[in-house]
């Protein structure tokens, strides 16, 4: 039940800087104890995390992943292929169409992991994970013009043991597997 005396009430958003990634807004919202503030927030595309798992025959399952360079920590990262979903589009439909664009390659099962608040405090957004099984290799990939990925396939044990260490450094990714994990456990 959600207690009534921390619902803030929006009263007015403004644009007030845009970027091609997102757009920032300043947000004038009344507290509960009815004094006006200002808050800024962060508004972009959903994004979509897919989670490729290729079974083998031994049990020694393997994630494909994508290492890429980010500007932000100015490092490489290691992560499972993802992206912005364009408008309109299904969040399952951009997990299958970014994971083939990185990859080049496609799945005939994917199932939905979860839907989470990015940074609630400042994002407007949500990101959707899945987790996507029988890979198919078309040996094509489809990047974008300022994107520079190397495919890798990863042992799963590998990944649990090293997530949240370079170059597994992406906080998403870590949510990513947590998906995976959960799926895994209500699944077996």
């Amino acid at each position: 039940m959600t207690d009534k005396t921390v619902r803030w009430e929006p009263l007015k958003s403004t644009s007030v800087f845009s970027t091609r990634v997102f757009d920032i807004h300043e947000i004038l919202s009344r507290s509960p104890d009815n004094q006006d503030h200002t808050f800024y927030s962060l508004k972009a595309s959903d994004w979509v995390i897919v989670v490729p798992v290729i079974h083998s025959p031994d049990g020694e399952d393997e994630f494909l992943m994508v290492r890429q360079w980010r500007h932000g920590v100015a490092e490489e990262s290691l992560e499972f292929p993802g992206g912005v979903m364009n408008p309109g589009e299904k969040p399952e439909e951009a997990a299958l169409r970014e994971m083939l664009e990185e990859t080049g390659f496609t799945a005939k099962k994917i199932y939905h992991g979860a839907t989470v608040s990015p940074n609630p405090a400042i994002m407007s957004n949500h990101c959707h994970f899945f987790i996507a099984e029988d890979l198919q290799d078309t040996r094509e990939t489809h990047l974008d013009e300022d994107e520079y990925v190397t495919v890798e396939r990863i042992p799963v044990q590998t990944v649990q043991e090293r997530m949240g260490q370079p170059p597994f450094i992406h906080a998403l990714m870590m949510a990513a597997l947590f998906a995976y994990q959960q799926k895994k456990a209500l699944h077996t």
